[in-house]
């Protein structure tokens, strides 16, 4: 995730703010006419988790695209290397739908292996100006690997009295015979149109974790810089902190 979205507690999948959709929901690329290159970075510390990001995206044609490149370095012990490289198109019918898919490709090092291929797909209904609804599925194509198993997002966003942006996402994992969900819940406020504030919590009941997260950032004619931070609330005190710089054209 980006800066922005890890201080909204991680509901971000239909808001189709930046790169991040390449990875998320890609039906989310094409929601806004923009061309958009995007770095992020993030470091968590106690946990020894670092991610570092590339994304570039075109959405100005009438078929947007994406690609992005990450690197993911986790595990404690256990560590594990992750580089991974996804390529999304979505296009979009009318204003009103965004129809998806991305191709990812997967190379882990490690305590865990694997070199592998895989596929997300999104939907994205967008109704109205103040309200966005998503659909996601990730990993779609098994690779038979833990770090990479397959799940679903559900989302909805809105945007209010052109200043607060409220998000919610629920996760779900099928993969046994139980379900596990998670979910995250955001709010942004704009203030003058230029300073967006942002807080957030998640409860990750997949992996069993809890978060509150907060953040900020200054942008202009959509380019800019923006900063979070994440705390956990319960497993093993994770502190994450996270940059995003963003160049938008429209």
């Amino acid at each position: 995730m980006a800066a922005r979205n890890l201080a909204m507690g991680g509901a971000y999948e239909s808001l189709g703010y930046g790169s991040e959709s390449i990875t998320g929901n890609p039906a989310a690329v094409s929601l806004y006419k923009r061309y958009v290159t995007e770095a992020t970075g993030s470091w968590d510390i106690p946990q020894g988790y670092g991610y570092a990001s590339l994304g570039v995206m075109d959405s100005t044609a009438s078929v947007a695209a994406g690609v992005s490149y990450q690197f993911v370095t986790f595990g404690g012990t256990e560590r594990r290397w992750a580089h991974l490289t996804t390529l999304a198109v979505s296009m979009p019918i009318g204003d009103i739908l965004h129809l998806a898919v991305a191709g990812q490709y997967h190379v882990l090092v490690g305590a865990s292996n694997t070199n592998s291929f895989s596929m997300n797909a999104g939907i994205i209904f967008h109704p109205a100006t103040w309200l966005t609804l998503g659909v996601s599925g990730h990993n779609l194509i098994s690779n038979y690997n833990v770090d990479l198993s397959r799940y679903f997002v559900a989302s909805i966003s809105s945007l209010l009295f052109s200043q607060l942006t409220p998000a919610f996402d629920l996760r779900g994992d099928f993969n046994q015979a139980t379900p596990k969900f998670a979910f995250a819940g955001g709010l942004e406020w704009l203030i003058a149109e230029t300073v967006p504030v942002r807080a957030g919590y998640q409860y990750d009941g997949i992996a069993g974790h809890q978060y509150i997260s907060f953040g900020l950032g200054y942008f202009s004619n959509g380019s800019g810089v923006d900063v979070a931070y994440r705390h956990e609330l319960s497993g093993e005190a994770g502190r994450m902190v996270s940059l995003t710089l963003k160049l938008q054209v429209n």
